[in-house]
């Protein structure tokens, strides 16, 4: 998407010193170009993140301290630098008052990602810890965590099952963080849990571009696929 490059344009010079900005607009460029994509891939993935928790913020008319504290606590959790933190913080600035909707910045993320369902829940937690900072998911919000869903093709469901809509216990939990069903063999499900494990290999994970900050991000959803099969495991025992 052009408007894409553009915004990277804007915001690269907050990570590259003081001739970023030109340089940034002429990678913006390139992107819109559909040049260099690899190369601006992780800037990419900053830019569609951040925008998503914007438009989150914003969903319910206003964003709130509660709100703001919530992604500062994530940004915190992705180790940036100052300057990786301000960059952030003007992304988010920028995208919650910019024409684009939420579906854009997620329709973006869940390209960059390479529809990566492992990587999408870990974005979809991200966005859920923004809508929830403020103690009530607002409609809007929750349309924009169905709208992810759907972006990043996971199993139907899997947002009301977050919210409570559809929680039974730990064990049916655990069955959906696997995407897998209690009529499924020990082996069968087994063979998913590890095709889930190689999807979280470093490699994998860089071959999307995505940031070392971001990775270990991506690896507390990994954390959640173990827990689930050692859930589900204990209870075949």
């Amino acid at each position: 998407m052009a408007w894409t490059g553009k915004i990277i344009g804007g915001v690269l010079g907050s990570f590259i010193g003081p001739w970023g900005t030109a340089i940034g607009i002429g990678i913006g460029h390139q992107f819109d170009k559909g040049a260099s994509r690899v190369q601006t891939a992780g800037m990419m993935m900053q830019v569609a993140f951040f925008g998503c928790l914007a438009k989150m913020a914003k969903a319910d008319g206003a964003i709130t301290k509660q709100e703001i504290a919530a992604v500062e606590q994530i940004i915190a959790r992705l180790g940036y630098t100052p300057k990786m933190r301000e960059a952030a913080i003007d992304i988010f600035r920028q995208a919650k008052d910019d024409p684009h909707t939420a579906a854009d910045y997620i329709g973006q993320l869940a390209a960059v990602i390479r529809f990566n369902p492992q990587l999408g829940m870990t974005f979809i937690a991200a966005l859920h810890a923004v809508a929830q900072a403020d103690g009530l998911i607002h409609p809007n919000e929750r349309d924009i965590l169905l709208q992810a869903e759907r972006a990043f093709r996971l199993q139907p469901g899997t947002i009301d099952a977050m919210l409570g809509g559809g929680r039974t216990d730990n064990l049916a939990d655990a069955y959906k963080v696997l995407e897998c069903t209690p009529e499924m063999s020990d082996a069968e499900i087994k063979k998913i849990y590890r095709e889930k494990c190689v999807q979280f290999h470093p490699d994998k994970l860089a071959s999307k571009g995505l940031p070392d900050e971001f990775m270990k991000f991506a690896h507390e959803q990994l954390a959640k696929v173990n827990d689930a099969y050692d859930t589900i495991k204990k209870s075949r025992a």
